[in-house]
């Protein structure tokens, strides 16, 4: 069962993925909502977009678009950086994304229209494997839909298998269904057992506990984990500590070890240091992402990453007020000397 990294729109950036690297990679990495065609219009931030850090080898580009022609011309674009593969974002929700006739709207339109879609990008990207020598992974991302109609949505997937998609995640919601009601894995568990390809399941993990409910509930191949990831950045590897498996990636100045150890990994307590990791955060965030998107991509970390804290609000309005990199270190530095117990937390 694997471990991935979910794509989330102006947070799954490089940034966030290399602070998740010093703690311990997942399985796989799927980047942030790539709209194709601003990529291929080469607006002057687009080449942030196209980062593979850290592990390339480990990298699914995620893409949206409302044509079919800008999801095939983006094939070459993003995959001479690097990468596994393409995923094909056919599950956002958002309704500006959904009025232009991209995300979950791909979903909701004629069968064969979508078809003809994947169809075409199954060509670039087998045009672009046989350049390189290589294969790379065709994968598609859904909701439910707009309704809950399991024949649909496996008629739905059957077409996909058939035109050439070799993976599918599913976040089984419906359309404007939100967050905080239950993702209804019966439908990943079903989906799974009924199609011939690996099937992801997304939404609701947030724990060892809550995976481990799941992969025992809702069999499927692998689960992603978005929201708990920004707020945990150490979750693959607490999830990996707490059933006993070794860790991916070396430990760093984000966390450090017990040196009491009680016979394997799995045993060593494991700290975190909840300020350097924030710290850390903003550093990769100047290093990876434009100075335009600083603030916005450094608040949708923060909503996240203050849960972890006993006064969650108060520092999450500080942080979401600031207006400058020096001013959230010196509200989370203010923040850790007025409640030092925060400062370092064990998993």
């Amino acid at each position: 069962m694997k471990l991935i990294l979910a794509p989330l729109a102006n947070i799954s950036h490089s940034g966030l993925r290399m602070l998740i690297h010093t703690f311990g990679d997942p399985d796989e990495y799927f980047t942030e909502m790539i709209h194709a065609p601003s990529l291929l219009a080469g607006g002057p931030f687009e080449q942030w977009y196209l980062r593979a850090n850290p592990v390339p080898e480990k990298l699914v580009w995620q893409l949206t678009s409302p044509k079919a022609e800008a999801f095939a011309q983006a094939i070459p674009v993003v995959l001479q950086h690097g990468g596994i593969g393409v995923d094909l974002n056919m599950g956002c929700s958002a309704p500006p994304i959904v009025r232009t006739g991209a995300g979950v709207a791909w979903m909701l339109k004629p069968l064969n229209t979508t078809a003809e879609a994947v169809r075409s990008v199954k060509q670039a990207l087998e045009a672009y494997s046989t350049k390189q020598g290589k294969s790379f992974r065709l994968s598609v991302k859904l909701r439910l839909g707009a309704t809950i109609d399991y024949a649909y949505l496996l008629r739905f997937c059957t077409m996909l298998i058939d035109e050439g998609v070799q993976l599918i995640t599913i976040h089984p919601r419906l359309q404007r269904q939100s967050y905080a009601r239950p993702a209804l894995h019966e439908y990943t568990a079903a989906l799974a057992k009924d199609l011939p390809i690996p099937v992801y399941g997304n939404g609701d993990i947030n724990s060892a506990e809550k995976l481990q409910t799941a992969a025992q509930h809702y069999p499927c191949a692998g689960w992603m984990i978005g929201r708990a990831a920004v707020q945990m950045p150490w979750v693959f590897e607490a999830i990996r500590r707490k059933h006993g498996s070794e860790s991916r990636s070396g430990v760093t100045h984000a966390a450090e070890t017990d040196e009491a150890r009680a016979g394997d990994s799995s045993s060593v307590l494991y700290r975190i240091d909840l300020e350097q990791t924030a710290l850390s955060f903003l550093q990769y965030l100047e290093t990876e992402q434009p100075p335009e998107f600083f603030l916005t991509r450094a608040q949708r970390f923060f909503q996240f990453y203050c849960d972890n804290l006993s006064f969650a609000h108060y520092c999450r309005t500080r942080l979401l007020r600031a207006q400058s990199q020096e001013e959230m270190e010196r509200v989370l530095h203010t923040y850790f000397e007025q409640v030092p117990e925060d400062k370092m937390i064990q998993i």
